[in-house]
């Protein structure tokens, strides 16, 4: 029990014996005195009263003790000196060391021993007993004998042996209690042990032990760090860990036990120390190895963290399925960092249990406050074209500015004209089926090995035709051989590059099927006899020039797109070929389902927003400066201008134009730290400007999206 319940137990008695009227007790103290009397009697008041003042003495005793000793007068006579318990606990241990350096008290060698009567015999302290027991202490005033190792160490709080510490011992007839005192008594025993430790710690159990200990985790920490150095090496590099035989007798036991083996037979100290480890205590259990990557992903998490501060971030997330086929959320953050560069961080994966917008939106939450992150800080958003991310109702973006207006939905661009050209390549009758032949094409050489190799004996055979005739040139880098790929609706520029192979190689695709269409007992000579007649159409062959001359507009944007640090505007300035020469219908139609794509997925919002941030571009001593433009830029985000004025920040933003362009040092600035890495902004506005930067016919008109594309590169020019 504790010492509180006890006190108040004893409290409790006193008032009742005394019969002193008082307050009923609380609950909890009526619940302690019930549970207490199942263990304890009641006392009388007399006993009560002496363990209150037995109390009451033991807690005055630490401020009536002695706390300071004058060594010099230690008292060193057996029955007069104070017991140990009287000095302060801090110096204790150095009154004893001082009792231990003068040794137990002897008499001189000339002092006569009195004789004692112990009924009707005389006895004697025998002088050899300082012999046999080099613990004994000897009072000449008292005529007793006392135990040095028990005065200096006993415990107080247990009973019993006080012959040899307080009241000491004259039965000198029964001189075998002095030899059981040393062998028999455990107290006895412990003593002496503890008066060897204290003068000599370095030899003690204890201390063998701590430097056992020492030694031990010297040892562990090696191998801890083995384990960590091929831990980070593997994550930095992205390989897997395990091998399907991690045996001993295994030729391959996996990345991350070779690694290790590889470091043992680099350093010997290494290999000295895992070996001699324990069987359980290699730290290259699987279970170390996911415990090493978290905490180094958490270390990593904490400095991207910290990187991020209290300022404003966007996120960037995408839901995949694992090999295992659960349903997962990659969650990247970017953010502008203490030197105005833009960073883009991986910051974790999620498990979900499902895709809905609801379900990822509570996802995101709790992974950014896991790593101290708000929503309200959110300024951007980038998904990719589902509905259950980007809907403007039910989608997690909804979601996210319901709570958070500020967030902007702007997705990546480069993905954006991707899905643009993917959809027109689905949408348009002549487009979708000319791309169905292509791809019908690529499967026909790509699914045979034999076919591949023809393909590239007939190029070589070209190639070296050619050069005999002189129509091309050698040299390093030139004349390589060329495949033909399927395009993909993801892949950025994949339809441009398909097409531009297949102008490339179409000499060689067209003698390929001719020699393979020769067998007629080929089982797909019907398809082959269809591919060539197909591809030799005129219909085919001028859906193939017109595509690669409109693909080769949106071809230069994605690559500026893809970019990191191509300035803006620069990715504008390429000429356009002739385009507006190409009046068919099928032309203008296609156009006009690029420019519809790319409508829908460009709003007014994110196009103004990107308007007033193109206000902050440094080229030519910030001409494009408008402080309308960016005050509007304060109504988009209100949160981050709460407290300031809009007068204010009129003339703050006058002010700083005007020190700029006065500032020589900002003479020659052509792009500005933050613009150097491409960030989501930039793609929108490269995106309304290359891709419609375009010469149209007079008799053609784009959609609104074209002309607000126009407009804004008279913006930048």
């Amino acid at each position: 029990m504790l010492n509180g319940e006890l006190r108040l137990f004893f409290h409790c008695v006193m008032r009742c014996r005394r019969r002193c009227p008082s307050p009923p007790l609380p609950f909890h103290c009526s619940t302690t005195l019930l549970r207490m009397k199942k263990f304890f009697p009641v006392l009388s008041r007399d006993k009560a009263t002496s363990l209150v003042n037995l109390e009451a003495s033991e807690t005055q005793h630490p401020s009536e003790s002695i706390k300071v000793v004058d060594y010099e007068l230690l008292e060193t006579y057996p029955g007069i000196r104070p017991p140990i318990s009287s000095y302060h606990p801090d110096i204790q241990n150095e009154v004893r060391k001082a009792y231990l350096k003068i040794g137990r008290h002897q008499p001189p060698h000339n002092f006569v021993y009195p004789w004692s009567l112990k009924g009707n015999q005389r006895r004697i302290f025998g002088k050899n007993w300082f012999d046999l027991y080099d613990w004994i202490d000897y009072s000449e005033s008292k005529d007793l004998a006392f135990c040095l190792p028990c005065f200096l160490f006993k415990n107080v709080s247990k009973y019993g042996g006080d012959h040899f510490v307080t009241e000491g011992f004259s039965d000198w007839k029964n001189s075998p209690r002095l030899a059981n005192h040393a062998t028999s008594s455990n107290s006895h025993v412990d003593c002496v042990h503890m008066s060897y430790v204290l003068m000599n710690p370095n030899q003690s159990i204890k201390a063998a032990f701590v430097n056992q200990t020492k030694q031990m985790n010297s040892k562990y920490r090696v191998r801890v760090n083995t384990s960590l150095i091929a831990t980070k090496f593997l994550l930095r590099c992205g390989i897997p860990f395990r091998g399907s035989d991690e045996s001993f007798n295994s030729l391959f036991k996996g990345p991350f036990l070779e690694l290790v083996d590889t470091l043992k037979e680099i350093n010997p100290e290494i290999a000295n120390v895992i070996d001699c480890a324990p069987g359980n205590n290699f730290m290259t259990a699987h279970m170390i190895q996911k415990d090493l990557a978290a905490a180094c992903a958490c270390e990593i998490t904490q400095q991207i963290v910290c990187d991020i501060a209290d300022d404003v971030f966007c996120v960037l997330i995408d839901e995949s399925g694992d090999v295992a086929g659960k349903e997962q959320m990659v969650v990247v953050i970017r953010y502008v960092n203490s030197e105005c560069l833009v960073k883009e961080r991986f910051l974790g994966i999620v498990s979900v249990k499902e895709t809905s917008a609801k379900s990822l939106k509570e996802a995101l939450e709790k992974l950014l406050s896991i790593n101290g992150l708000s929503l309200s800080s959110i300024r951007g958003q980038g998904y990719d074209g589902a509905s259950n991310m980007r809907g403007k109702f039910g989608g997690l973006r909804t979601l996210i500015q319901n709570e958070n207006p500020s967030a902007y939905y702007v997705n990546c661009f480069a993905h954006q004209l991707q899905l643009a050209l993917a959809a027109c390549a689905k949408t348009h009758k002549d487009v979708s089926g000319f791309f169905g032949k292509v791809n019908m094409l690529v499967n026909f050489i790509r699914s045979s090995n034999k076919r591949q190799e023809l393909l590239r004996d007939k190029q070589v055979s070209q190639f070296a035709k050619l050069i005999e005739e002189g129509q091309i040139e050698t040299g390093c880098g030139l004349n390589q051989e060329s495949s033909i790929a399927r395009a993909g609706d993801t892949c950025w520029g994949s339809h441009f590059r398909t097409l531009t192979s297949l102008m490339t190689i179409y000499g060689a695709i067209i003698e390929v099927l001719e020699e393979v269409g020769k067998d007629t007992s080929f089982e797909k000579y019907g398809e082959t006899i269809l591919l060539l007649n197909v591809l030799q159409s005129f219909d085919f062959i001028f859906m193939l020039y017109m595509m690669v001359e409109i693909l080769g507009f949106t071809n230069d944007l994605s690559v500026a797109l893809q970019k990191r640090k191509k300035p803006r505007r620069h990715a504008t300035t390429s000429s356009v070929s002739n385009l507006h020469h190409y009046k068919h219908d099928c032309l203008f139609s296609v156009l006009d389902l690029q420019l519809h794509e790319l409508n829908v997925r460009l709003d007014e919002k994110n196009t103004e927003l990107l308007q007033c941030v193109s206000c902050l571009s440094p080229s030519s001593s910030f001409e494009a400066f408008d402080v309308k433009k960016l005050l509007r830029m304060v109504e988009l985000y209100p949160n981050d201008f709460v407290d300031v004025p809009e007068v204010m920040v009129r003339h703050q933003l006058q002010n700083y134009v005007r020190n700029v362009r006065c500032d020589s040092k900002f003479a020659k600035l052509k792009v500005q730290s933050l613009w150097k890495q491409k960030n989501l902004s930039e793609i929108e506005w490269v995106v309304q400007e290359k891709f419609l930067a375009v010469p149209i016919d007079e008799n053609y008109y784009p959609s609104r999206a074209g002309y607000q594309a126009l407009a804004l590169e008279k913006a930048f020019d």
